[in-house]
Order: C-alpha cells, then structure tokens, then sequence
C-alpha cells in the first residue's frame, strides 16, 4: 500500500499508461481546443521537471504555482510531487485586491520561486519585483524552460507525514492562512472521494473548476488520476462566458461524474435557453456533485426540472460537505438516491434544536461521513450535543490536515481539540445537526459570507468600500450575507460623510459601491444602505455590530437612511422575516 501521492500515481502510470487521459479544452478565441494528455507524458513531465526542481536552491522554500490554464498547473503541481517540494497553488493576480493578497502568500509561505507560463513570466516578474517582498523572488516559465531529463529523475523519501503542499484558504484578503496537506491527507481524502461516488478506473470526469481551490485541485484533477479514470475539463472563465459548455462536455465525453458549487447549477437552470439544450444528452451522468457552498433546495429541483428532459437524473444529484481544513470531503450523500430534504421549523432551529414542521425551513442533506469520525459539539463548553441538537461540527481522521502554516497558536485551536479526552478533532467552525445519519448543516459560527462559492470575510469587503470614495474613508461600514432562499447576498451599510460629496450624488456613489464589491470580489452586485454619520451600531470599544444592523434592516428600523438601492429579493426579506428581539 502507497504510502506516498507520487507511489500511488506511478502506480497507476504503470498500469494505465497512454490508455487513460486528461483531456484540457483551452480557449482560442471563441473555440475551446482540445489538447490530451496521457498519463504516461503526465508523468514523464513531471519528472523533467522534478529534476530541474532538484538543481534550484529556492526549491528548499516552498513554491509558488501561478498559472492561467489547468493543465499547465497539473504538469508543476505534480513535478513539485515528484520532487518531495512544497507547492503553494495561487490564482495569477489581475487587480490591486488579489495582488495584495497573493503578496500576503509570499511572505507567509517564505517564496523564493513562482512557477508559470511564458504568456505570463514577464507581468509577474515585474510586479514581484515592484511589490517590495523582504527576500528575492524568481519567476521561472516551466513552457520554455529547459528542464532536466526524465530518467533522471529519483523518488525523494516521502511518506504520510510529507507535506505535500499548502492551501491557502480565500477567506482572507488580507491574512490568508496555509492549510498543511500531507501526502497522508491526499491519499486518505482521495480514496473517500471513491468511495462516496462508487468510483473506479472507469471514471470520467468533465469540470470547469478553478485549480488553486481544493474542489478543484483535489475533486477534479486529482481525484480521476488516483482511480484510475478519465479527465475531460476547461477553465472557469471558459465555463463562465457559455455555461452550456460543461453540458456539452459531459455530452461529448459520456462522463459519468461532475462536480460544482450551488451556484454553478444555478447558472445552468437559469442561462441555458431551450435552444442549447436541444440534441444534448445527459443520461451518462451518474454522479453531479454539489458542494462548497450552501445547497439550495431551490437550486437543485430548477437543475432537475430544467435537465430532466435531456437525461438528468435526480438521484445524480450528490450532496456533499468538506473543507480545505479536511482536505476536501468529509460527507456526501447516496449515489443514485435523490437528495434528501428536511422541513423544520425555523424558530426552533434559532434555538439550535431540530423540529420537523412541515411546510418550515427547509434544509438540504450533506449525507454521511465518510472516511471520517463527526461529532456535533456545544462551541462553548466543549460537549457532544445530544440527538436533534444543533452545534459545532467537528472532524477526525486521515483527512484532516496537519495545521495552519507557521501558525501553531491557530493550529492548536482550531486542529487539536478533545471531546471527553479523544481526538484531536478539527474544529470547522460550522453549525450542524445530524438526522438518520445524515448530516444538515445549518449555518456558520462566525461572520464568514459564502458567496458564488467563495469565502469572504466581511472586513475585507467593509475595507474595500471605505476606499472608493473620501465621503466613506474613515466612515463605519457593516457587509453581511442575507438568504434570499435561492441565493446569498450581500448587503452594505455605510455611512456617509456628505460635506465630502462633492459633484457626486448619492446615487451615483450607491453605485460605485456596487460596481466596485462585483469587481473586487467577484460576486453579484450588493444592494446598498447609505446612512448618516453615527447611523452604524457600535460598541462602546468602537467596533461596528454587523448582527444588530442585520436585524435592524430586516425590522426596517434603520437609523439615518439616505439612500438605498436594495436588489427586490432582499427587500422581500424586510417584510418576510421574522428577527429575534
């Protein structure tokens, strides 16, 4: 039994050699261009590239990954495997936003080499070079660079415990934390991955995920090569401009497995016109898997109905729950079984209990665990929680990570709790309550947003939208999520300092508000509250209080309002809602 990534995958190189493929559909202007690649040259790359690796010296640090196409990464990620090397995985960045925080994963990670594509070298260097970084970067183009010779190439002592690279979690803009994923975690975490989808070496995946995000790296790229399978996938951005495209992939290449976020599958029910569908045929998918983000009852009966007629199944639909912190997965549901749904009654959930009600709340089944041990935990004295009520979800087991990077004090807090004196268990932070055996995650301890698939600290948003103009510099802002049952949105509440105005009318800033939230953190627009000075809560230290205007707004109880421009489906909320006094 490997006890290594790479053994695992030399293995399967072995056994399936130029029978089995990664089929990467790269963008020339309007064409997608298929360009495949075998497991045999997959290999014979990333040998040529670990050896070259073993002749730098800022190899010793960990790596950077900067890459625009997904099978670019693969060809680095998988040589820096191969060379027992640290591979940091990172989105190039476009703006003043993401380059700040890819800045931050410099410094914490200790980077003293980025690997990318010629297309790309040039803008990077430049930019490290300008960015003031405390050590010396090289950027180095793994297309044009002459790398060392395949049989040259020796397997580092590896085991369990390596590390194999760092997930830096999108929380953050501005702290962005290292997850430590062992080739341990990668292996145990791949092999729950196949079995939660009754996978085998006849797998074919067709996706569109982005590579630095571990649904993507893991449930996407890796997951294919470690059961031996097929991999048929195109960039994000290709997938975004024409969401017919991943139907047309799953179609063209009979997959029998996808995997996305909730509001991918939002995308397809609401994007696609009639005319797209025609002539598509979808009756190969065994396995649709949604993650990553809050399911939404809604969302998964729009894609079943919408789907149903060219070949979507029901029972396709498989719900799942993880995190980077677990390297991925930690739940899913039944393969071929609908997804399971659980009416509730609201205001007993607000008092973490579960009472099934019917025509309440509806939850969406995240499923069993698998490869892992889940409790639910009281967060604030540590106690298992009894049947039907609602707490913290914790982990143990092979697929929990070996911590924060450079973080010991997080990591112990986070990573090493004990429940009656077992453990360690990860603590994630999320609400959850089990039933049947499966797993409803309810909602979130702390103040994080999940939007479109992405986690953002509502700090770095409020941050964001002090600086778009000098009327709001050194205002109170508060950001929160709002659920409009299909979706979630963002609102921002944020005073005004009028006497620095100007020419600029306060709809006109309502809207640079908007365009500059979409942009920065690519999300939907937000609606927008634009008050007073002294019109945001705050405590007597001075810090905003995002829950009391959150039920402020919903109560439409808020103070000194100027103007709004607020999206109808969060003004159905103001007069739908109840809020706890």
């Amino acid at each position: 039994m490997p006890t290594d990534f790479v053994s695992h995958v030399r293995t399967q190189v072995a056994v399936y050699g130029d029978d089995r493929s990664y089929v990467y559909h790269r963008e020339v202007g309007r064409e997608l261009v298929a360009e495949t690649v075998t497991y045999r040259q997959l290999d014979r790359d990333a040998r040529a590239l670990a050896v070259w690796l073993s002749t730098r010296p800022e190899a010793a640090h960990p790596v950077m990954l900067l890459y625009v196409d997904g099978i670019d990464f693969l060809r680095a990620f998988l040589g820096c495997l191969y060379a027992g090397v640290v591979a940091v995985p990172a989105p190039v960045p476009h703006d003043g936003r993401s380059m700040q925080r890819v800045a931050t994963m410099f410094a914490d990670a200790d980077v003293r080499l980025v690997l990318t594509t010629s297309a790309v070298a040039e803008p990077l260097d430049s930019w490290i070079r300008e960015s003031g970084l405390a050590a010396p970067v090289s950027v180095a183009a793994t297309d044009t660079a002459a790398l060392g010779h395949p049989d040259r190439w020796r397997l580092p002592v590896l085991d369990t415990g390596t590390l194999a690279f760092l997930q830096y979690t999108s929380g953050s803009t501005s702290e962005p934390k290292g997850v430590m994923v062992t080739h341990g975690n990668l292996l145990h975490n791949a092999a729950a991955i196949t079995d939660a989808i009754g996978g085998d070496d006849t797998v074919t995946v067709a996706g569109w995920l982005p590579h630095f995000h571990d649904m993507g790296l893991i449930g996407m790229l890796l997951s294919p090569l470690y059961a031996g399978g097929n991999l048929a996938f195109m960039s994000p951005t290709a997938f975004l401009k024409r969401p017919v495209r991943w139907l047309q992939l799953i179609d063209r290449y009979r997959a029998d497995m996808t995997l996305g976020p909730n509001f991918a599958y939002d995308l397809l029910a609401r994007r696609i016109p009639d005319d797209q569908l025609a002539g598509l045929d979808l009756s190969s998918v065994r396995v649709a898997l949604n993650g990553a983000e809050p399911i939404r009852p809604r969302t998964l009966d729009a894609v079943i109905d919408r789907l149903g007629p060219v070949g979507f199944r029901a029972g396709a639909f498989l719900t799942a729950y993880g995190m980077a912190e677990a390297t991925l997965l930690a739940t899913a549901g039944e393969v071929g079984c609908a997804p399971k749904y659980l009416d509730v009654d609201a205001a007993a959930l607000e008092r973490h209990e579960l009472t099934p009600q019917a025509g309440g709340a509806r939850l969406v089944g995240s499923g069993r665990p698998f490869g892992c041990d889940i409790r639910i935990v009281d967060p604030h004295t540590g106690r298992e929680q009894p049947p039907g009520r609602v707490g913290e979800i914790w982990i143990s087991g092979g697929s929990v990570a070996a911590g924060y990077w450079r973080r010991p004090g997080e990591t112990a807090e986070k990573f090493h709790a004990t429940l009656d004196g077992d453990g360690p268990y990860l603590r994630t932070g999320d609400l959850g309550v089990f039933d049947d055996g499966h797993l409803y995650v309810t909602g979130r301890l702390k103040d994080l947003l999940i939007v479109n698939g992405r986690n953002l600290y509502p700090q770095d948003v409020e941050e964001a939208v002090r600086d778009v103009h000098p009327a709001l510099t050194g205002s109170a802002g508060v950001v929160f999520a709002l659920d409009t049952g299909q979706h979630e949105r963002l609102l921002v509440i944020h005073e005004v300092r009028t006497a620095l105005i100007d020419d600029l009318t306060l709809p006109a800033l309502a809207r640079r508000i908007r365009v500059c939230v979409a942009r920065a953190f690519d999300v939907p627009a937000p609606s927008v509250v634009l008050v007073d000075r002294r019109g945001v809560h705050r405590t007597t230290s001075g810090k905003v209080q995002r829950s009391s205007m959150r039920a402020s707004f919903l109560r439409s109880r808020v103070d000194a309002v100027l103007h709004e421009e607020i999206d109808p489906a969060v003004q159905r909320l103001r007069t739908t809602t109840t809020v706890p006094a």
